[in-house]
């Protein structure tokens, strides 16, 4: 800087602070920052992104891109599914090894087979009782007619 040997280093340092400034501020006022962030339109041209397309780019680390690309649209209605349980029924499948769940199959089918019985069981027994009683009232009723017709009472 011109004449810079005759101020002092404190007033030569607010100088050059202030010219820093101004400078700055010109320019601020004559460029205009780009509406997006610095470097994302050469990822969108990267990724092949059109302008109206807001995906956002992210990076996942590989595990996940592959599981990613592994579920389709049925494997993901059955994923969130599973993610809706409650935490304890989650470790308590977690804890399972593949046998046990295996058996724990054929104990739903069993269970839900049993009701299936019980139902039918109950809808029997319900029948045969109704049965015994409306013969029983049929004999009783039936023996009282036929001694009304023997001339009895």
């Amino acid at each position: 800087m011109p004449g810079s040997d005759r101020l002092p280093d404190e007033e030569l340092r607010q100088v050059r602070r202030g010219a820093a400034i101004g400078a700055a501020e010109a320019l601020r006022s004559s460029v205009q920052p780009p509406e997006r962030g610095l470097g994302e339109d050469a990822v969108r041209r990267a990724v092949g992104l059109d302008e109206e397309d807001d995906r956002r780019v992210m990076s996942f680390p590989p595990h996940m891109r592959k599981l990613f690309r592994s579920i389709d649209e049925g494997e993901a209605e059955k994923l969130l599914a599973l993610l809706a349980l409650r935490q304890d029924t989650i470790d308590w499948i977690a804890e399972k090894n593949p046998r046990e769940l295996k058996n724990l199959d054929g104990v739903v089918e069993f269970v839900s087979s049993s009701r299936t019985a019980a139902k039918v069981l109950m809808w029997v027994g319900a029948t045969a009782v109704a049965f015994v009683a409306g013969v029983a009232t049929l004999a009783t009723k039936g023996y009282d007619l036929f001694a009304l017709f023997r001339g009895g009472r």
